[in-house]
């Protein structure tokens, strides 16, 4: 069994940061494009993080008939909710007219792979789920700090889902290594006792990059270990970190980059909703086309990589 993609649907915000906007602390448009190929981002400024994550289900049921009601699942992907409780799942619910089972998970960039895969296990043949990744990371970042906060920015993307008998295969893996990102919260501020603590996102690039690189690799081999050829698959969706470590990818494995979808220019790295912002947007423009085999990789903290690999 596996699942159908029955629509998808994405909010990006209104307010567009350009790499100009950054140049008072010290970088440049130049600097930012040649290490990442981030040239703009957009930042949430009005809606929270389950604010994003409703707007993005509403433009998804926009391009169905699917009567929210028939909704089984609904699952946000966020490392940046609103509250720890309640959690952003079980508050879009009345927004949208659903009545179902609702959570979160955080596993950071990797959490639209993740909850697709944890989605279409809990549903039976015929039912449909709701996966949706949102995510306001500015809301973490040290604007002081030039190798993490000009790489973000916020967004939500959503999938609704169909249990099915079309071809489907998921892989996901995690392990702990607090040496490449530290100290990232769901909230910016916390009180222990009667100290307020600051959370801000922090990452030793260098790191993440060898890791990402090391994420491809165990996804394409657990991809050959089921006799599954890179060059049986259409179209690659990647997390969109950095348009190098796509690069890397596509070299060391004899892809051709206009095999991968990116948008990482446009958006930055939108974390748990990168994977389903990209997708949406590949569908919507044609790139993505019914019968094509589409492949979703996501890597993030944790550390924890995967993937989705399904027929269109």
């Amino acid at each position: 069994m596996g699942i159908e993609i029955v629509s998808t649907g994405r909010h990006i915000p209104s307010l567009c940061y350009k790499n100009t906007d950054f140049t008072k602390i010290e970088t440049s448009d130049e600097w930012i494009v040649q290490r990442t190929g981030i040239k703009t981002r957009y930042f949430e400024k009005k809606l929270t993080t389950s604010q994003m994550a409703v707007s993005a289900a509403k433009n998804a049921f926009e391009n169905t008939d699917l009567d929210p009601c028939l909704i089984k699942v609904v699952i946000v992907a966020t490392m940046t909710p609103d509250s720890f409780t309640p959690c952003c799942a079980s508050k879009i619910l009345d927004e949208l007219g659903i009545r179902a089972m609702a959570f979160d998970i955080n596993v950071a960039c990797s959490g639209f792979v993740y909850a697709l895969n944890v989605c279409q296990g809990l549903l039976n043949e015929g039912e449909y789920g709701l996966v949706i990744g949102a995510d306001e990371v500015s809301k973490l970042l040290d604007f002081k700090d030039r190798r993490s906060c000009v790489l973000f920015g916020d967004g939500a993307g959503a999938a609704i889902i169909k249990k099915s008998d079309n071809y489907s295969r998921f892989y996901a893996m995690s392990k702990t290594d607090t040496n490449c990102i530290l100290n990232a919260a769901g909230l910016s501020q916390i009180k222990f006792g009667n100290t307020l603590h600051n959370f801000k996102l922090q990452m030793k690039g260098q790191d993440v990059f060898r890791f990402a690189l090391e994420a491809f690799d165990d996804c394409f081999k657990d991809l050959n270990n089921n006799n599954v050829s890179l060059d049986d698959i259409d179209l690659f969706i990647p997390h969109q970190a950095n348009f190098r470590i796509i690069c890397s990818v596509a070299r060391k494995h004899n892809i051709d980059l206009d095999r991968f979808y990116l948008n990482l220019d446009k958006y930055g790295n939108t974390s748990s909703a990168s994977v389903g912002i990209a997708l949406d947007e590949a569908i919507r423009s044609g790139t993505l086309k019914k019968g094509m085999k589409v492949l979703l990789v996501g890597f993030g903290s944790g550390l924890s990589w995967g993937y989705s690999l399904f027929k269109y």
